[in-house]
Parts: structure tokens; C-alpha cells; sequence
């Protein structure tokens, strides 16, 4: 059974551990609210950087909700207001809801409704691209687990 879109774990993005070095990026919402704990991915268009950093700013970056499969950066920090700021989370241990179910260390990939499921057995260069992190603890559908996010 697999979250609704743009919800996710209902109690947000819940943070086990770090590993003693956070990961977060910021940039901003595009025409929308992105709750926390839901999943996200970069979309912008193209040329919106240049060469160097004297140009870069955050509102360079733009971030839409419900990542799936190849599209996957990270998760939202806290619930955004519309076109507001965000911070993504890109690595750490999280509880993300589970729709089919792994045993722990099994790699992950998203569904788009913000919940992991067992990559399986697909192509190569296929699994490479949709494999978001890896399972810490067993998980069932409907349940949660502990994953580690390794875009």
C-alpha cells in the first residue's frame, strides 16, 4: 500500500542519524507547498548556471515533490510555503514508509507516491539510475524502515 502523493511519512522527515556530517542543500519550491519527508527532485531548465560561483545563487536551484525512479535528490526538511525556500536532505538515515517488501541491506528505489520499495531485478545501467539508498531494516508494505539515502 503506497502513500499518497505528497505525503509521505505523516510525522515529516524523520531523521535516525546523520552519521556525524549532515547533508542538506537549499533552494526553492517551484509553484508549490512540499511537505516534509516527501521526496524531491531538481527541476529546473537548463543554462540557469554558469561556469563559475560568482553567479550561483539558491533561487538557481528549483525543487518539485514526488520523486520517482530516476528522479530523486533528496527529502524535503520541513513543510515549505508555495515558491518558498526548501532544504533537501541528499544523505543520512531515515523511517520512510515501505510499499512491497525488503530485508535489510537490499538497495531501494522510489514509487513516486513517497515510499521505497525493493529495486528488484532489472537491467544494469536501469538499477543504477533508480536506486536511492539502501534498506537498514526489513521492511513490509504499509510498515516502515530504516534507510539510508544515498542518491
Amino acid at each position: 500500500m503506497a502513500g499518497a502523493a505528497g505525503i509521505g511519512n505523516p510525522a515529516g522527515m524523520v531523521a535516525v542519524m546523520d552519521a556525524g556530517n549532515p547533508r542538506i542543500i537549499s533552494g526553492q519550491v517551484r509553484n508549490e507547498i512540499i511537505s516534509g519527508g516527501v521526496f524531491v527532485f531538481g527541476s529546473t531548465a537548463t543554462g540557469v548556471v554558469s561556469s563559475g560561483p560568482n553567479s550561483f545563487v539558491n533561487s538557481d536551484l528549483l525543487f518539485t515533490r514526488d520523486a520517482s525512479g530516476a528522479q530523486f535528490n533528496g527529502i524535503c526538511v520541513q513543510t515549505t510555503s508555495v515558491s518558498g525556500n526548501i532544504a533537501v536532505a541528499t544523505d543520512g538515515f531515515f523511517l520512510l514508509e515501505v510499499n512491497g517488501n525488503h530485508v535489510g541491506g537490499v538497495p531501494l528505489d522510489c514509487d513516486g507516491f513517497n515510499s521505497v520499495g525493493p529495486l528488484g531485478s532489472v537491467a544494469t545501467n536501469l538499477a543504477a539510475t533508480r536506486k536511492i539508498g539502501r534498506a537498514v531494516t526489513d521492511g513490509a508494505s504499509g510498515g516502515y524502515a530504516l534507510v539510508q539515502i544515498t542518491p
